[in-house]
Formats: C-alpha cells, structure tokens, sequence
C-alpha cells in the first residue's frame, strides 16, 4: 500500500466533488479496534492494562497492512 497506515477506512465521497473524500479512521485504526477484541480476551483478568492491550493491537494492525 502507498500510505503505511492503510488510508482511509471507509471514505465517503464529499458532496458536490468527486476527487475529494471524507476519510475518517484509517485502516490501521480499524484493523487495531477489531484486533482489540482479541488481544483483550488473551490478557488474563486481572492482568489487564489498556495500553499493553492497544499496544497489541496496532502491532496486529501493523502485521496486517504489511501483508
């Protein structure tokens, strides 16, 4: 991919132009959120640390986008 962040996500056409996009996350933010949901359930309760978490989760992102 050109942008090492994936690009947009979901980008939405802005009304009355057509090269011009509404971009949103990026992929990599997506990719991180639904990564999240797995990289939590693997951390044991009680163990849980948000940033050790979010930090999983962009370096899965991460893995993804380069594939």
């Amino acid at each position: 991919m050109s942008q090492p962040d994936g690009g947009p996500a979901f980008p939405v056409p802005i009304s009355g132009s057509e090269a011009k996009y509404a971009e949103g996350m990026t992929l990599r933010d997506w990719f991180a959120g639904n990564a999240l949901v797995v990289t939590a359930a693997k951390l044991e309760i009680g163990r849980f640390y948000a940033c050790d978490a979010a930090r999983q989760a962009y370096e899965l992102a991460d893995e993804m986008i380069a594939q």
